[in-house]
């Protein structure tokens, strides 16, 4: 299509159960992925518009999410939030459960869930690649076993979709609890955590127009030095910081899985000057759009040589 833009490139996985739609809960092995899908589209990169939770039960690997590559062994617990590119590796023989989460069925779509629960669940910053202890990986299986037990027999009912929803919900709070744990609290206001997701909430929105802080500031009716606060609090960086991370990492995932120009790429992420998102992105990476590219298509190509 002449008219696509750069970030539409990118392949991109919705949930799609037409069964389970208004459900919005589906749970997978991944062999059963495996299974659906030729080795070259299992293989390709995909920008997932769901949670995706996977629990390695066997054997070990690596898992891409944003050009980490994770190692995962039996225990590992891997989160993939809406809008990351993740890849799965056809070399990479582990097992694992997968429980895929359409957005309407997260804390604060659904009505069932209350408010603080829900504000509760997108403060927690969580962490892509972890190993659960052998308590929280027995509560994931339980749960994971009594999930499927109860989608089989999805009648499309109110009881059912309650009944399956509390179950996940009860599993997201307790993993929110166990992650939550795993590091020290950052300790900071109410108020501040709002305003820092307020501010990344429309930042997601605009980022690729909109590189000013004081557009943010406008927009959400607050200072710039209010932002900056909120972000160093939750993130410890200023809020410009917050604003450069979100381009660069739209810019690298452009840059690996699409074929794209420098000048076309630029002009997508708002640069008047192909020569601006150049400096832009040396300042940050110490190197240039072409060169990280290069780097990157050679690890991919050097991972399926290994691969055979």
């Amino acid at each position: 299509m002449p008219n696509q833009r750069p970030a539409d490139k990118i392949r991109k996985i919705y949930f799609n159960n037409r069964r389970l739609n208004a459900l919005g809960i589906e749970l997978l092995s991944l062999d059963d992925i495996r299974g659906k899908l030729s080795a070259e589209d299992y293989a390709r990169p995909e920008r997932v518009d769901f949670e995706l939770l996977m629990l390695v039960t066997s054997g070990q690997g690596i898992h891409t999410v944003d050009f980490t590559d994770w190692q995962v062994s039996s225990g590992s617990l891997v989160i993939v939030r809406p809008g990351q590119v993740q890849q799965w590796h056809p070399d990479q023989r582990f097992t694992a459960e997968l429980i895929l989460i359409d957005p309407t069925a997260l804390p604060g779509a659904v009505p069932l869930i209350s408010s603080r629960e829900a504000t509760l669940y997108k403060q927690l910053e969580w962490r892509t690649c972890s190993t659960l202890d052998p308590t929280m990986r027995k509560e994931f299986s339980n749960t994971f076993r009594l999930l499927k037990d109860d989608i089989h027999r999805f009648d499309n009912s109110d009881l059912e979709q309650a009944l399956c929803r509390h179950q996940l919900q009860t599993l997201l709070l307790r993993l929110a609890r166990w992650q939550r744990d795993l590091s020290a609290p950052i300790v900071t206001h109410q108020q501040g955590y709002k305003t820092y997701h307020l501010f990344i909430a429309l930042l997601e929105q605009h980022f690729s127009r909109q590189h000013s802080l004081k557009f943010y500031a406008t927009k959400l009716g607050y200072s710039e030095s209010t932002i900056n606060r909120a972000c160093h609090a939750a993130k410890g960086q200023s809020a410009k910081q917050v604003i450069d991370a979100r381009i660069l990492l739209e810019a690298k995932r452009l840059l690996v899985h699409c074929e794209v120009s420098v000048a076309e790429l630029a002009h997508s992420l708002g640069f008047s000057e192909a020569t601006n998102f150049i400096k832009f992105f040396r300042r940050l990476t110490g190197t240039t759009p072409l060169l990280f590219s290069r780097q990157r298509s050679f690890r991919q190509a050097a991972h399926k040589i290994t691969a055979h």
